[in-house]
């Protein structure tokens, strides 16, 4: 068995300044950059790094990134007066913001994505 003294999660982009400034303020979280590339303070502990990969970043195929907002519609708006509409989904019940509503758990939660400058999915859930 391994002992792990911390974890944290990572994504790639493509234009580290353009993601630093996104990120900072766009989304309006904690952003940090270290010689390696950035990190982003959105757990009040363990960081999200995020690091540059140039021409050579594809978006990844899955959401690299969960961020629990008291309230989707509201943070959905914000996002919408910078520029940044939810990403829309096949299948999916999006209302006209682009919002999946949940009012039951068990079906699963209130929720939207939007996509970060590298067109990596990042998603909005509402505690």
């Amino acid at each position: 068995m391994i002992t792990v003294q911390r974890a944290f999660s990572s994504f790639s982009v493509d234009d580290l300044d353009a993601a630093e400034t996104f990120y900072r303020d766009t989304v309006g979280v904690a952003v940090r950059r270290t010689p390696m590339g950035l990190e982003l303070d959105v757990t009040g502990g363990a960081p999200v790094f995020v690091y540059p990969k140039g021409d050579a970043h594809e978006p990844a195929s899955h959401t690299v990134l969960n961020l629990v907002v008291p309230d989707v519609a509201g943070a959905a708006a914000d996002l919408h007066a910078a520029g940044v509409d939810l990403v829309r989904y096949p299948g999916f019940a999006q209302d006209a913001d682009g919002v999946v509503r949940s009012d039951d758990p068990r079906q699963g939660p209130t929720i939207g994505w939007f996509r970060d400058p590298a067109r990596n999915v990042v998603a909005l859930i509402e505690a």
